[in-house]
């Protein structure tokens, strides 16, 4: 009896020993992993990547490079954002494009944005729509002058507004849409839409926050290029999948990042962005991207 109470013991005693190696291990792994992921997450925080898409149309003559800062949310890279200033300077955009959620809208300063936008406006003309960051601070928080300081730093707003431009011997209609994915009509997206006369001799881009827009309701229109942002990137993106979560689509959403085609063959290209507006999740696997789109023949 007593040897096999010592059997049994010494039994418990290896079992014991191999849960706790295995917990160990379990617990070394994900401490590694935390780390790992704490470090891009700081990486990221200075860091990004520079996209290049290209496209092509006989509606224009020569090249025309066009520059997309998305999602950005006051964070700067480099002091007073040189390191981002830099890159645009070196790119030689013909146009620059502001896609949204330029702010934080808890945060009570965004000063670094209108510095940004500032010295943006004499690298390249800069165009740009409100994300739901700066509409929920105009509405929910009564910040009425956010539209009028963005205008004086050099940023032209089209909301629910187009305008016509020349680029060397070329035309461009952009376009502005506010809206969310269940307010189009509400926010005045439908009506403007309807009544605007696209031309057809000039290169139309559509710009709107938030891209589910374009497969729900956009994608009927003729135009050229959508241009979106909004998802971060789905925020964690999966290897061979993508992104994990947005808020219109939930998990594993179709329009995240990257480009698409839609149901009328136009062309839409959604930004994974540049900043955050909260710490929680951080990006993993998704770098923060600055877009920048060629047009040529």
């Amino acid at each position: 009896m007593e040897r096999a109470a010592v059997k049994d013991a010494k039994k418990k005693h290896r079992l014991l020993s191999a849960c706790a190696r295995v917990f160990g291990g379990m617990l070394l792994l994900m401490l590694v992993c935390g780390a790992v992921i704490t470090g891009f997450a700081l990486w990221h925080r200075s860091h990004y990547k520079i996209s290049f898409y290209q496209e092509t149309s006989q509606k224009v003559s020569g090249n025309i490079r066009i520059a997309v800062i998305s999602d950005i949310h006051t964070r700067e890279y480099g002091d007073h954002n040189e390191t981002l200033l830099s890159d645009l300077r070196a790119l030689k955009p013909d146009l620059i494009l502001f896609l949204g959620d330029m702010v934080i809208r808890e945060q009570e300063t965004y000063q670094s944005v209108l510095d940004l936008i500032l010295e943006s406006s004499a690298i390249a003309p800069c165009y740009g729509v409100l994300g739901n960051h700066e509409s929920e601070r105009i509405y929910y928080r009564n910040d009425r002058d956010l539209p009028e300081k963005l205008k004086k730093a050099g940023l032209k707003l089209l909301r629910n507004a187009s305008e016509e431009i020349c680029i060397g011997r070329d035309k461009i209609q952009l376009f502005g849409v506010e809206g969310t994915a269940y307010g189009f009509e509400q926010y005045g997206g439908r009506e403007f839409m309807d009544k605007t006369v696209i031309d057809p001799d000039a290169y139309c881009i559509v710009m709107t926050h938030i891209p589910i827009l374009f497969e729900t309701q956009l994608s009927a229109y003729e135009f050229d290029l959508g241009l979106a942002g909004h998802v971060h990137g789905g925020t964690v993106r999966l290897p061979f999948i993508g992104g994990l979560y947005s808020q219109e689509e939930g998990f594993f959403p179709k329009l995240c990042a990257g480009k698409y085609t839609l149901n009328n063959r136009q062309s839409l290209i959604i930004s994974a962005g540049l900043g955050d507006s909260r710490s929680f999740p951080p990006r993993i696997n998704n770098p923060p991207e600055l877009v920048v789109i060629d047009v040529n023949r």
